[in-house]
């Protein structure tokens, strides 16, 4: 791999002359590694999962689940023991911090270990999954990847309100809504039949991309950068695959194709958005989204 310009000297370039620059990109794209990649097919990532037996361990006592068994072959083969149980103020700190990010507070350490029934843990875990601070929790990394911000990204970055779709995400990890319905209603929530104001809520993962309205700018030029970042966003959250290569040509080692990636780029090419908008707050078309307090009140009145 060429991984920096002193191994430029190794490439057989022609001296005679200058290269275009068109030339020197394509040469790069082409010699992107001395060696012949594997089989894209042959990825891990791309094989049907199948269930492994489990291994066979000689501390047969400690596992608990059968993930443990192969925790536990790790282990002995490298020599290593497992070590003892952590104490009853470690576990409700790891378990608070894993399932809310937050530390447990002096009282609930306290009800823990004042719990000496069997099951007390077990019972720690469902109080912990049922607070809304694990939905909180669990949406942070969604929200990282579906690129959630409340401005707009561009030029002065100035407020737009995306907050709703946040809290829709927020409350669909502490709802347990399955995920193929996660899926459904962020992709197309807007287009179900008789969709809810929740499902046109949760289309919004597509308008989280950057809005531009800087003078100046060509319309057209941002319109397609929105398209191609909810092409590359979904590709990345859905697939687990980025996508970015094929936007200008095959893929060298995964198998994706530039026609492919425009072919998905279609789908998305469909909406009627403006290429440079969101000068004063969301750009267009935006729908109502009362809180529930505020729909409670509206419907006492109508």
């Amino acid at each position: 791999m060429l991984k920096t310009t002193a191994d430029f000297g190794q490439c057989n370039l022609p001296r005679a002359g200058l290269l275009t620059v068109i030339a020197v990109v394509i040469f790069f794209i082409s010699v992107a590694s001395a060696e012949e990649p594997q089989a894209a097919t042959d990825h891990w990532s791309y094989r049907v999962p199948q269930r492994p037996s489990l291994p066979v361990v000689r501390q047969r006592d400690w596992p608990r689940n059968e993930i443990d068994y192969f925790t536990l072959a790790a282990m002995e083969k490298a020599g290593v023991r497992p070590a003892s149980e952590a104490s009853p103020v470690d576990l409700i700190r790891r378990l608070t911090f894993d399932l809310t990010g937050l530390p447990p507070a002096l009282e609930e350490v306290e009800a823990f270990l004042a719990d000496q029934k069997p099951g007390a843990y077990r019972r720690l875990v469902d109080r912990l999954l049922a607070s809304p601070r694990y939905g909180e929790r669990m949406a942070v990394d969604w929200l990282d990847l579906a690129r959630y911000a409340d401005t707009h990204g561009y030029h002065i970055d100035s407020h737009r309100d995306m907050w709703r779709w946040r809290d829709w995400v927020i409350q669909a990890f502490n709802h347990n809504m399955p995920y193929d319905q996660f899926t459904i209603e962020q992709v197309a929530g807007d287009l179900l039949p008789q969709a809810t104001i929740s499902q046109q809520v949760a289309s919004g993962f597509l308008r989280n991309n950057m809005i531009n309205f800087e003078g100046g700018a060509i319309a057209e030029e941002y319109r397609t950068e929105y398209v191609m970042d909810r092409v590359m966003t979904t590709g990345t959250v859905w697939l687990g695959q980025t996508l970015e290569c094929c936007r200008c040509h095959d893929h060298k080692y995964d198998p994706l194709t530039q026609r492919e990636f425009y072919r998905l780029f279609a789908f998305f090419n469909q909406n009627d958005e403006k290429g440079l908008d969101g000068k004063k707050g969301n750009a267009t078309p935006v729908v109502a989204t009362p809180t529930s307090l505020q729909q409670h009140q509206q419907d006492r009145l109508t």
